[in-house]
């Protein structure tokens, strides 16, 4: 059985809702014999009458109007998602899903954010804050269109652009003896009580593997899920912390961070994007500010060290 051209039911709806001829043919910028040819080509597949024609009037039948309710709401409803579709195409409407680990939130996105908004409000932005195996599901499954994280480079269902290379700093209270030291070795540690995260952090097994041909760490007096718990264990004096630089406070009053030498530990930070998988226009434009925000931060540090 044919079926009937979008085209011949968009002219049904519109000569049905303007009952003319000279009208509808207007507002779909067709000439009045092309429009009369798709109406009688519709009538002909459904094999039916749709409206009562004389030279003065148009009118539906009993039919014609039972079929307009039926379809001017379908018709309505393709036109509103071809239209929100162009909008988002155009950066006009839509969204984008940025997962995140929680250390890299507050290093990477605000100022980004604030970028896009200026050049793209009606875009919303959607942050997915979770650990880095929650990060890399949200990646995998679709849940978000990209997202930062520090595991995916072995990965191969994600694509990983690597972005900035972070140390693992000792955390230490402002007053604390070690807190004045420009490096601390990972060896002094054993004196010192020690807060970590556990087995269930992927911090702890990046930092397990790089320490596994030295002498173990001493016992520590509190372990705890997430690195932002450690560093207030650290404000409240109950001990140190190895944490990566970007979780640091802003604020150096209460906590500082010391390098931690002999080995250097340190985590890559990248962006990861499922394999093969083309991104929407909202999160190519992100993604395109993210790249060149992350290059100019990157290029004041290089300059640092080659002086």
């Amino acid at each position: 059985m044919l079926k009937p051209s979008l085209a011949d039911l968009r002219a049904f709806v519109t000569v049905g809702e303007l009952q003319s001829f000279a009208g509808a043919a207007k507002a779909l910028h067709l000439s009045q014999p092309a429009l009369s040819r798709r109406i009688s080509h519709l009538e002909e597949l459904l094999g039916v009458r749709l409206f009562d024609r004389t030279t003065r009037s148009v009118e539906l039948t009993l039919l014609g109007r039972r079929f307009l309710a039926q379809v001017q709401g379908l018709v309505d409803d393709l036109d509103r998602s071809v239209l929100s579709l162009r909008d988002a195409a155009l950066l006009e409407a839509g969204d984008v899903t940025i997962g995140c680990v929680f250390s890299a939130v507050h290093h990477f996105l605000p100022p980004v954010i604030r970028s896009f908004r200026q050049q793209h409000p009606h875009v919303l932005v959607r942050i997915i804050e979770e650990g880095a195996d929650e990060v890399l599901a949200s990646v995998k499954e679709g849940e978000a269109d990209f997202a930062l994280n520090y595991i995916g480079m072995q990965d191969t269902d994600v694509e990983f652009a690597p972005l900035l290379k972070e140390p693992y700093v000792l955390a230490c209270a402002a007053d604390h003896p070690l807190a004045r030291r420009r490096s601390v070795r990972w060896a002094e540690l054993a004196a010192h009580p020690l807060a970590r995260v556990s087995h269930a952090s992927r911090n702890r097994l990046f930092i397990d593997q790089a320490l596994i041909d030295l002498p173990p760490l001493p016992r520590p007096v509190c372990e705890v899920r997430h690195v932002s718990t450690l560093i207030g264990m650290v404000e409240n004096g109950l001990g140190l912390a190895v944490v990566p630089q970007l979780t640091l406070p802003r604020d150096t009053s209460s906590v500082v961070g010391v390098r931690l030498d002999d080995p250097p530990v340190t985590r890559t930070i990248g962006l990861i994007r499922r394999t093969g998988r083309s991104l929407s226009p909202a999160a190519e434009a992100f993604v395109a500010l993210l790249m060149r925000a992350s290059q100019d931060s990157a290029a004041p540090a290089r300059r640092k060290r080659r002086a």
